[in-house]
């Protein structure tokens, strides 16, 4: 699969067919699928495209401030991923500024890599500096995607509400990434 064919874009209403087939893709999976990823009860395709796109501009507590991200190759979602502008304690503790998911017919082909390295590269990434990614150890394609675009690992912890250790990893956007 070509890479240069990947493109991340912040979601519309002609991509939500594709992108639900993917989180459907993923549910089967036994992928978490976090509520505000799909539309709400009685939200149409117009208002659920809204409400994402709108959320990187007005945060609703107890989020943050989000630009969503969905990754396409030749019109199909392939991905989504996510990025925080800001870090509440629960994100900071656990989900970092950046998450990503790739479609399970999708995975083990450098999606991932490419999608953070391109999320990496946005403005809103840059403005932010110094960015902390979480992953559990036990998730080596996580954690080599994470390396793979100049992620270091600052420290390994327990994070009791999620029950499981975590790898913290910073990607510090300063010294030349991208």
């Amino acid at each position: 699969m070509q890479m240069q064919s990947l493109i991340i874009s912040q979601p519309t209403v002609e991509l939500v067919a594709s992108y639900l087939e993917s989180i459907d893709e993923m549910r089967i999976h036994g992928d978490r699928i976090w509520e505000s990823w799909v539309p709400m009860a009685g939200e149409g395709t117009p208002e659920f495209v809204a409400r994402l796109v709108r959320a990187e501009t007005s945060a609703i507590p107890p989020s943050v401030t989000t630009t969503t991200y969905w990754a396409t190759i030749s019109g199909t979602v392939v991905g989504r991923g996510a990025l925080r502008h800001e870090l509440t304690q629960d994100l900071a503790e656990f989900g970092g500024h950046v998450s990503y998911e790739v479609r399970p017919s999708h995975r083990r082909q450098g999606i991932a890599t490419e999608m953070l390295r391109q999320i990496l590269l946005t403005p809103k990434a840059k403005e932010i500096g110094t960015l902390l990614l979480t992953c559990a150890p036990a998730n080596i394609a996580s954690n080599k995607t994470i390396q793979a675009n100049g992620g270091r690992l600052v420290k390994t912890s327990f994070v009791e509400r999620i029950d499981r250790d975590t790898n913290y990893y910073r990607v510090d956007l300063s010294i030349g990434h991208g």
